[in-house]
């Protein structure tokens, strides 16, 4: 401790700025719905949320490869294959090889995945319009506008390097 009974370099004197605030709130808002869908879909409708990401993305973008699903909903390819793996066992997605690129598969969206879509669909409109509802229909466009701005330049744009951490604490805790 110092003479003001501050540590060195104390994180809790860091000011909170708006871009760290909004950051936390977009992790919060993020959180709370994910831990929402557990109860009102995927325990009744027996579909788990990276499912429905790629159902509603096949759905809605017929003919894309799982690459390309990562991509448009943000996911990583892995988890994106686990999707799908289930998806197929449900019979909600069929696989064909891509004419144009033998190397390459399409995911196609069956009936019975159209069918569930439109109860999917209608859950996130419920949802959607109770969260937003404390919105003005012109604050929602408004926030709709930025943070597709902002998901814009995020897909287009790289990431400044990380700063250089304070200590190796990834050897500090071990980790290899």
């Amino acid at each position: 401790m110092n003479d003001t009974g501050e540590t060195p370099g104390d994180v809790t004197k860091i000011p909170l700025t708006v871009e760290r605030s909004l950051g936390h709130n977009i992790h919060i808002f993020s959180n709370m719905i994910q831990a929402s869908f557990y109860k009102r879909t995927e325990e009744p409708l027996g579909i788990t949320r990276p499912e429905w990401r790629v159902l509603r993305s096949v759905v809605f973008s017929p003919g894309r490869s799982q690459a390309d699903v990562a991509a448009a909903e943000a996911m990583n390819v892995m988890n994106v294959s686990r999707a799908v793996a289930g998806l197929r066992r449900k019979r909600l997605v069929d696989v064909e090889p891509d004419p144009a690129d033998g190397r390459r598969s399409l995911l196609t969206a069956t009936a019975l995945a159209h069918e569930l879509a439109r109860d999917m669909v209608e859950r996130e409109r419920v949802m959607y319009e109770h969260l937003f509802s404390v919105l003005e229909p012109h604050e929602r466009d408004e926030a709709e506008r930025l943070l597709s701005r902002v998901n814009d330049h995020i897909r287009l744009s790289e990431l400044p390097p990380a700063p250089p951490p304070s200590r190796d604490w990834a050897g500090e805790f071990g980790a290899d």
